[in-house]
């Protein structure tokens, strides 16, 4: 190895104390997310009402309040935590009827009044006594200071679950009760009182270590000191580590409930064949060209009110990324009842579990993410601003959640890359050889995988590295042969009739090209402003240092236009290019913090600081003149004035400016992320 390429002793033992300081940080921050969430609430009893007034239970669960104005909520009780054993397949939502009881804490005495917004039937007894409800009215009851006994029962037969509960306390506004006024009992009100005790004492023995250690490394030669100086040593490190808790924090926030349940069958299709292939040796899923089979290899069913057409084998994807999520469903489902005979077992697939697939994916790529952003000249700053953006931006950390195999494909694009470009410096024909095995994985993985292949292979010719091109497209023919094998072993005739169909079903046209250009999740609109200021970055860095960028993006862009139907561009393929468009937004950043200008800053701020604000304000708010003014004096006003007098204060002004909006930006991912069942439920576009 280059001498400059050796670890030395001191430098090994310097990562694994970040490593370790790393491990640390993620154990206090789960603890105190823990030991300092919110207490209260009531526990909710969901069960099943047959005909004949009979109930059966399927889960229990403490719901810090009731207010679910969407269904997504309530529905996820049954559909996680449905029991085929006792139940068998559901062919539609069941008719529901949940019972919540605890105790109302009321803070004085007085007259408070309730209402209900719900679908369905609702009753609330307080201290044993039914409270006439109603849609369009207020029922008000004087109520002592203290703990009442709470009772709601909730009945839906049909239709969409919405239950909102509200209450408007002496001198207040009408609101959904908080979880603070809510308990199960008077022992939950104890231990919530115990668990916010150890996290205000975890909190603060955290802070008091953090500065004990700085107080002490100040003293040269001390074992503190030495301590301090390798943690210093590995800023970067740490840095990283930071954000990829807080991208886990943010994937794993809600992500069972959004994208919502069949929001996109893909997500079981996927979970299905990989099933199938690791229990049954034979890939079965729902299928697209159901047609193309002949009906004894067919299974027609309903599943919560939605239609699957079951095929086997399965061909409409290849199985790399599917046997990944069959493989943790099943070590999931090993310990679940056994399920009555001819039930089909793949209904154990859960996407509580299946989504655990792309996050952990996700979290890998942002780790592959940095070493990319400084493969392509970015400085270590610009790569962890690139790998911010990746771990908060709303519509990449939804898009990070679906069971899609461009989560893997991501990595592996990623992969081959870095591999390519450590070839044209090494001219190693194992790193020619490695980038091949990831172009064929590509191949394993999702038929747009092609576009690996072909940017290595531009990549490679266009540094002369004729031989590592031709070595690399050697090992991905081979994974291609056996990928043909696999189908010639399945039925290769079916293969054949399933690529044909896939060919001649395309809406070929360049409105797909300019559909690529707009944001989505699955197929709904959301965060155009973000993408549109990632596409801009993009631009930006095609014009200086970056350009190569461009490859990558042009190559698989131009693909999906080709291949996809363009009626249905949907946004998950938009997720490969992603850490590329990220690498570009973190070298926009950096330049924006460094030169803090008008050029840089306002289209930063009219695309993704707008954005952000859209969704995290009130809407009552945002959509006010008032809100226009305020975002003007921040993003307009300071640059202005230093365009037109170049001052050292102005400058200042403008630097101050700068970072403001980096920290709303920010704060609005998170504030976006934190609502998003509901943001998500009520988008429409831009809001």
């Amino acid at each position: 190895r280059p001498a400059e390429a050796v670890t030395l002793p001191s430098e090994r033992a310097a990562r694994r104390i970040a490593y370790l300081a790393v491990a640390i940080l993620a154990v206090w921050v789960w603890l105190l997310l823990r030991w300092l969430a919110p207490g209260g609430g009531l526990l909710g009893r969901y069960a099943i009402h047959l005909e004949g007034g009979a109930e059966i239970p399927v889960h229990e669960r403490i719901d810090p309040d009731l207010d679910f104005p969407v269904p997504q909520r309530i529905d996820a009780a049954y559909i996680y935590h449905w029991d085929l054993s006792r139940f068998g397949i559901p062919v539609t939502m069941p008719p529901m009827v949940v019972r919540w009881s605890g105790l109302l804490q009321v803070p004085e005495e007085g007259r408070y009044g309730f209402a209900i917004e719900a679908t369905g039937e609702t009753t609330l007894l307080i201290d044993g006594v039914a409270v006439p409800l109603a849609t369009d009215a207020l029922a008000e009851l004087t109520l002592r200071a203290g703990l009442h006994p709470l009772e709601v029962d909730y009945r839906l037969s049909q239709g969409e679950a919405k239950l909102i509960l509200r209450w408007r306390p002496p001198g207040g506004d009408l609101r959904p009760i908080p979880a603070s006024h809510l308990a199960v009992d008077r022992a939950a009100i104890e231990s919530d009182r115990r668990r916010h005790a150890a996290g205000w004492s975890l909190l603060a023995g955290g802070i008091l270590a953090a500065l004990g250690l700085v107080l002490a490394g100040r003293r040269a030669g001390g074992p503190a000191a030495r301590l301090v100086e390798r943690l210093a040593a590995e800023r970067p490190r740490l840095a990283l580590g930071a954000i990829l808790i807080l991208a886990a924090l943010l994937r794993f926030d809600d992500y069972a409930l959004v994208p919502f349940h069949h929001e996109t069958a893909d997500e079981y299709q996927h979970a299905w064949e990989g099933w199938n292939l690791l229990h049954h040796t034979q890939p079965a899923a729902w299928s697209t060209f159901p047609d193309r089979y002949p009906v004894l290899q067919t299974r027609d069913f309903r599943w919560f009110g939605d239609r699957y057409v079951l095929v086997w084998p399965y061909f409409d994807h290849p199985p790399l990324f599917s046997i990944l999520v069959g493989l943790v469903n099943s070590l999931a489902a090993a310990s679940s009842p056994p399920l009555p005979a001819g039930a089909p077992d793949y209904l154990w697939c859960s996407l509580p579990v299946m989504r655990l697939v792309p996050i952990v994916l996700s979290l890998l790529g942002t780790i592959l993410l940095v070493r990319l952003a400084r493969a392509y000249g970015a400085s270590e700053r610009a790569a962890l601003l690139a790998a911010l953006v990746y771990a908060t931006l709303p519509l990449i950390v939804l898009s990070h959640r679906l069971v899609k195999a461009e989560s893997l494909l991501a990595l592996l694009f990623m992969g081959a890359i870095l591999l390519a470009r450590r070839h044209e410096r090494t001219q190693a024909p194992r790193d020619a050889a490695l980038a091949g095995i990831l172009c064929g994985l590509s191949l394993w993985t999702k038929a747009t995988g092609v576009a690996v292949p072909a940017t290595v292979l531009v990549l490679m010719l266009r540094a002369r590295r004729a031989r590592g091109a031709a070595l690399a497209m050697l090992v991905t023919a081979g994974f291609l042969a056996l990928y043909l094998v696999y189908a010639w072993a399945l039925d290769f005739n079916i293969f054949l009739k399933v690529i044909e169909a896939q060919s001649t079903t395309k809406w070929v046209s360049l409105d797909a090209l300019q559909d690529l250009l707009g944001g989505k999740v699955v197929v709904k609109w959301f965060g155009r402003g973000w993408y549109l200021w990632l596409l801009l970055a993009a631009g930006v860095a095609a014009l200086k240092q970056a350009r190569s960028l461009l490859v990558p993006l042009a190559i698989y862009g131009v693909l999906i236009a080709l291949t996809a139907d363009q009626r249905v561009i949907y946004g998950w393929y938009r997720i490969p290019i992603y850490p590329f468009l990220c690498v570009a937004a973190g070298l926009y950043l950096e330049e924006m913090i460094r030169e803090a200008d008008l050029y840089t800053v306002f289209p930063f701020a009219v695309t993704a600081v707008a954005t952000g604000l859209l969704y995290a304000l009130p809407a009552g708010l945002a959509q006010t003149q008032a809100a226009v003014a305020c975002f003007a004096l921040c993003a307009l006003a300071p640059f202005l004035l230093h365009l037109a007098l170049e001052r050292r204060a102005t400058l200042w002004l403008a630097r101050a400016a700068t970072w403001a909006l980096v920290g709303i930006f920010l704060l609005t991912n998170l504030t976006t992320i934190r609502g998003m069942l509901e943001i998500y439920a009520a988008t429409r576009g831009v809001r």
